[in-house]
């Protein structure tokens, strides 16, 4: 190769070199690098109400295996301590953020197919004990956090 020949295709190539790095400058970022590389902490919260519902089916179980008597009482106290910390966290579930779009599709068809027994109880009292000025409608609060999510991943791009 001659001198020339080595001139020319440097000069091509340190253009190419600059129109690619102003045609990558014009594309749209996507998400900020962090939140790219942090998992949707739904998913975790979908895994843990699963647990958790495996936990009160299998403590269920045993309770359904015994007629009467103080194993029945004693099994029959796990489970509704089991159910009331599903509950619990059935609420943790309603109220955590997607962060991505495939994070809001998974939780979305996650809670649709959820039985009553999965999710909080409604029963028309605040934290107090007192009677709530509006019920505690959990299918509310569940898309209120959709939504703020929605608009959330919409606002990153």
């Amino acid at each position: 190769m001659t001198k020339a020949d080595r001139t020319r295709t440097s000069k091509t190539s340190a253009i190419s070199r600059r129109t690619a790095l102003g045609g990558l400058a014009a594309l749209p970022i996507i998400a900020p690098a962090a939140a790219a590389n942090e998992p949707d902490p739904v998913f975790a919260t979908i895994e843990r109400h699963r647990e958790l519902s495996d936990r009160l089916s299998a403590a269920t179980a045993v309770s359904a295996k015994i007629l009467d008597g103080p194993e029945f009482e004693a099994a029959d106290a796990i489970s509704a301590a089991r159910a009331e910390e599903l509950g619990e966290y059935a609420e943790t579930l309603l109220c955590t953020e997607p962060t991505t779009i495939e994070g809001a599709v998974v939780l979305t068809r996650y809670v649709a197919n959820l039985g009553a027994w999965q999710m909080p109880v409604d029963d028309g009292y605040d934290d107090e004990g007192e009677v709530a000025d509006t019920p505690n409608n959990w299918q509310q609060v569940f898309l209120d956090t959709l939504a703020d999510a929605l608009d959330n991943i919409r606002a990153r791009g």
